[in-house]
């Protein structure tokens, strides 16, 4: 087989998560978008074979996206952070985190799609997660050495149609 180096894709990507004006666009990380799946095995072995493997399932599939979200953004949080809300006064701005005990972060699952930028308006290069959660931690070092970095994980959860993630154009369909 030979090589086609015109194949190897790298460089940077934005994500974007949600949609409309509830959307929040990381264009800004430090550290690189990473796309991760991690599919669970359950290998089956009977008395019979003792430790021989005689048959092996997928028991799972997850899927996520880590952004290492680079700018300093006070209302950004509250929109990717499930427990924080924001409060303004009219002119200023403060963000309460609360401990989140309890909720439920599948209530805030919204689609994600990853955009690398040299493929920004190409579909086909796009990673799409139907329904994902934010996962947030803040990271912020009060230093010269370190930027402030806000922790964003989107996890991806099935939707309806027990997809978790679309590589490329998620509007093409089958043709008969």
């Amino acid at each position: 087989m030979a090589q086609n180096i015109e194949k190897i894709e790298l460089g940077p990507a934005i994500v974007e998560f949600g949609t409309g004006v509830d959307m929040v666009t990381f264009e800004t990380t430090i550290g690189g978008v990473v796309l991760t799946t991690e599919t669970a095995y359950r290998e089956q072995r009977t008395d019979q074979t003792g430790e021989t493997v005689v048959g092996k399932r997928v028991t799972g599939r997850n899927v996520s996206v880590t952004i290492p979200f680079g700018e300093y953004d006070l209302p950004t949080i509250p929109k990717i952070m499930v427990g924080a809300e924001a409060v303004t006064d009219g002119t200023d701005t403060k963000i309460i985190v609360k401990t989140g005990v309890g909720l439920n972060l599948l209530d805030s699952a919204k689609k994600a799609i990853i955009k690398p930028i040299a493929h920004k308006t190409d579909a086909n290069y796009w990673v799409t997660l139907p329904l994902a959660y934010p996962e947030t931690d803040l990271s912020y070092s009060y230093n010269n050495e370190n930027e402030r970095i806000t922790n964003v994980t989107l996890r991806s959860t099935p939707d309806a149609d027990d997809i978790v993630a679309i590589l490329g154009d998620e509007t093409v369909t089958a043709t008969p």
